[in-house]
């Protein structure tokens, strides 16, 4: 008994100590990855090259265009070259026609020639070569219709006149969208709300839905010196040539995936991602490309170090985000059983800002701070925060939001710099050259620490109070529910031709105010709450100073998980 006691002493004795000889070894061992990623990352840091290709080689990546399957080719390719395992092209799902943007071209002809600036949305109709006519104003009455009969065909059409206050219903409407038809105009021009183009649209739902008739939407200054030239009676020609060209479907649609396998728990992931779809009215440099390079340099960095992550880093670059995150909610459903091994989800989908931080519960704090300490200290000049928060909030449109429905800790990586955001998203001004290098390099090099400290964690990162309180996750199926606006925070920019909008009698200038009777204060709120329950939702907006109640209604088809 003496001999038993005396072992069992020399093991509780002896064991405390080994165990902290391995840890020792272990920080030891983690830190010379961590040199060796920071050496790696500073040393002909290839981020700008990766995202180069992404917008100048391949251009616009729409959901569904040979662009998008192009870039996801090289996306998987270059993965493979770094020697991750399993590089590969996954599918999520198919849509029934696709999209191809060529180049477009405006101007005006008489009284003056002059360039235009303008765009389209995806999904639209282009021309049939060049498309030259009158402009004049849509009519806004019945007699304006008969009166404008003659004067439609290959006419561009100027959906609404500078200060009307014109506001035809649903059935009129109708009546004009048919005259338009029967006529063969060119097309209609609409005014953007400043410089600012934004990009938006809907996929068509079959070949048999085209639409027709091409939708130009022009910088706001040259819409009104065009409009004002037509109201002094000047008659005005314009000229467009646009080559936007629909693919019959159905088209197949992937996720890009690559790992580098885990030492000790190859089961268990830590996902690091950006999208690598774009909307195509640019080159889609700050809305995705530059996550998308980040992840893919990340990646890079991580081999070429030689680290050794004890659980396997997977990288992920998803397509359908801009549809409504299509591509990471189509992998969580696919992929049930993977959600429990998934330890963390670290998105970069915030532009060209360098990654400035990470938010973390309370009972994610302590070893986020231990792991992700050499970030800190990386720059003094782009400092790194861990923001403790009650619950992981969405962002109500990233690919987290996927996951973080699933009960997966999801990140949205935070983003600080110099960068104006706001006039890049969705416009024609997202191209490579917004792009800041500095910020870059950097970012590549903070993911890269970011997922290997968490893929090193002794236990996989808490789900203790995931979510924010009182939060609903909007994501009830995988298309989400496109209403088919353009909004300036709750108010309408634009209604898109076709939509579920159009459809229900939204107009220009509508401002959202309820759904299903819930007052709704932002856009994130909006959306929350069109894409809970049924496909049939009562929203109410303020129209003319006054509340109006309109039925959106989504097919029954489109709904469905």
């Amino acid at each position: 008994m003496k001999f038993i006691a005396r072992s069992v002493a020399f093991i509780l004795l002896v064991v405390p100590s080994l165990l902290l000889v391995v840890r020792s070894l272990s920080g030891a061992d983690e830190q010379a990855d961590v040199a060796r990623i920071i050496a790696a990352g500073r040393t002909n840091n290839q981020v700008m090259e990766h995202l180069d290709i992404l917008c100048n080689r391949f251009g616009p990546r729409l959901t569904s265009s040979d662009n998008l399957q192009n870039a996801s080719e090289w996306a998987r390719d270059t993965f493979a070259s770094f020697e991750l395992e399993s590089a590969r092209l996954e599918e999520w799902g198919q849509f029934s026609v696709g999209f191809n943007r060529g180049p477009w071209f405006g101007r005006m002809v008489t009284p003056t020639e002059k360039p235009l600036h303008f765009g389209t949305n995806a999904w639209t109709a282009g021309t049939k070569g060049v498309q030259r006519g009158r402009a004049v104003f849509a009519p806004e009455s019945d007699e304006e219709l008969d009166a404008l009969r003659e004067k439609l065909p290959g006419a561009w059409v100027l959906m609404r006149r500078p200060g009307s206050t014109a506001r035809p219903g649903v059935d009129f409407q109708n009546k004009v969208n048919a005259a338009f038809r029967e006529a063969k105009i060119g097309g209609v021009v609409r005014s953007a709300a400043g410089e600012l183009i934004h990009t938006f649209g809907s996929p068509p739902q079959s070949w048999d839905k085209l639409p027709t008739i091409p939708a130009v939407v022009l910088v706001k200054k040259e819409y009104d010196e065009i409009a004002e030239l037509i109201k002094n009676g000047d008659e005005v020609t314009l000229e467009f040539d646009i080559r936007n060209y629909f693919k019959r479907g159905p088209v197949k649609l992937y996720n890009v995936i690559a790992d580098l396998p885990g030492s000790e728990w190859p089961d268990e992931y830590v996902i690091v991602g950006g999208h690598i779809d774009s909307w195509d009215g640019a080159t889609g440099a700050m809305d995705n490309g530059t996550g998308c390079a980040a992840v893919i340099e990340a990646a890079r960095i991580l081999k070429l170090a030689g680290v050794k992550p004890r659980r396997t880093i997977r990288f992920m670059l998803w397509s359908g985000e801009e549809q409504g995150l299509l591509g990471s909610i189509g992998y969580c459903n696919k992929n049930p059983d993977l959600m429990k091994k998934i330890s963390a989800v670290l998105v970069d989908d915030g532009g060209t800002d360098y990654v400035s931080g990470i938010q973390a519960t309370a009972a994610m704090v302590s070893d986020f701070e231990r792991v992700l300490a050499p970030i800190k200290d990386l720059d003094p000049k782009m400092p790194f925060t861990i923001q403790q928060v009650k619950g992981l909030p969405p962002m109500i449109g990233s690919d987290q939001d996927a996951f973080l429905a699933k009960g997966v800790p999801g990140f949205y990586l935070k983003q600080a710099g110099g960068a104006n955001y706001n006039r890049i998203h969705h416009t024609q001004f997202d191209t490579y050259e917004g792009a800041i290098p500095e910020y870059q390099k950097h970012s590549s090099i903070v993911i890269a620490l970011c997922a290997v400290g968490i893929a090193n964690l002794d236990q996989m990162v808490s789900r203790e109070n995931l979510r924010a309180p009182g939060f609903t996750f909007p994501i009830a199926r995988p298309a989400g529910r496109q209403i088919g606006v353009q909004l300036d925070g709750l108010k309408i920019g634009e209604v898109l031709d076709g939509s579920v909008a159009a459809k229900a009698g939204l107009k220009t200038d509508d401002e959202f105010v309820k759904v299903d009777g819930k007052n709704v204060s932002s856009r994130e709120e909006l959306v929350a709450e069109i894409q809970k329950g049924e496909p049939k939702k009562t929203v109410t907006i303020l129209r003319d100073g006054k509340e109006l109640e309109l039925v959106l209604e989504w097919p029954k088809a489109e709904t469905k998980n």
